[in-house]
């Protein structure tokens, strides 16, 4: 009812074998860290799926690694950044569970302003990438 919202409830973090994941109600989904990655699911309940999926994905990304980087760089051209200062924001696992999808958000230095690159992984393979601001 305007001008009143309805009261937030925040879930409790839900932990499993060394990782804990928290709600953000401002931005509707999980968080977790593992392995030197940042992982993020949408979704009420918090799905206990998703840290076997974080763990299955970290292999894939440090060996397909190399190839992101180029596809990074490519997607790059043209704007005005150093291109070798990108690093990897947060991974996202929301498709992960029905089509072994998931996406990589790139981020880089003050250089690059607001721009950003999408990496899309489907069976451990770069399916697409593209960048925006």
């Amino acid at each position: 009812m305007w001008p009143f919202k309805k009261p937030q409830i925040k879930p409790e973090d839900v932990s499993c074998e060394g990782m804990t994941a928290k709600y953000h109600n401002d931005w509707e989904y999980w968080s977790f860290h593992y392995d030197g990655f940042d992982f993020n699911i949408q979704g009420l309940p918090f799905n206990k799926e998703a840290f076997n999926w974080a763990r299955e994905v970290v292999p894939i990304i440090r060996k397909i690694e190399p190839e992101i980087k180029i596809r990074v760089i490519e997607a790059l051209d043209g704007w005005p950044c150093d291109k070798t200062k990108g690093e990897i924001l947060q991974v996202c696992l929301n498709n992960y569970g029905r089509s072994k999808r998931f996406e990589i958000s790139i981020a880089g230095d003050d250089s690059w302003g607001d721009f950003g690159v999408d990496v899309v992984i489907t069976d451990g393979k770069i399916e697409e990438v593209f960048g925006g601001d």
